[in-house]
């Protein structure tokens, strides 16, 4: 909602008065959100750069620093996401586990390689979003952070969620072969 509230805030109102009435709601979330910062590792960090980034445009009166947020949530997820692959759990472990509790070894290196898949979207949405934060209208930045962006990440989330059935029907058909094995050499001893 935020590229949408942007927009239509820099159409009708002053962009110092904008920044800080999304100064005060970012400010909001924070403390609606206390209880689970924990699990949201990246809220506080992408807030905290958020709250810095919509203050360049208290002291520009410019649309900047308001076309930088995205890019400073973008950029906290991408730090929290990396950090985690260099002190697991990863970020998706930590999400996987709350489906299954007891991870394979294959597992736990699947949610890696997601986790870098995720860092590498970081990167280039991060770098699309700064494009059009510096180079292109308000109306096509509110497209792209608003939706597209959006609508990319949805893609993602769903070719892992299928990439993941595959992955855990080879692990299934693979494990039930070393079984079928196990007992067919037992049997054969």
């Amino acid at each position: 909602m935020y590229p949408f509230a942007v927009y239509i805030g820099l159409n009708n109102i002053a962009p110092s008065y904008l920044a800080i009435i999304l100064i005060v709601l970012v400010l909001l979330r924070i403390v609606l959100v206390r209880a689970r910062l924990e699990k949201l590792p990246w809220m506080l960090p992408a807030s905290l750069l958020g709250i810095l980034a919509i203050g360049t445009s208290v002291i520009t009166d410019s649309s900047l620093g308001f076309k930088l947020y995205p890019l400073a949530v973008n950029f906290s997820m991408l730090v929290v996401f990396a950090y985690s692959y260099y002190k697991p759990p990863t970020v998706i472990e930590t999400f996987a586990r709350l489906n299954e509790k007891n991870m394979s070894a294959p597992a736990i290196k699947y949610t890696a390689k997601v986790t870098l898949v995720w860092c590498l979207f970081f990167i280039i949405n991060g770098l699309i979003s700064l494009y059009t934060a510096l180079f292109m209208t308000l109306d096509i930045w509110m497209i792209y952070n608003g939706f597209l962006s959006y609508v990319l990440m949805a893609t993602l989330m769903l070719v892992e969620y299928l990439v993941r059935l595959k992955v855990k029907k080879q692990h299934r058909l693979q494990a039930e072969q070393a079984s079928e094995s196990l007992k067919s050499s037992t049997i054969n001893e």
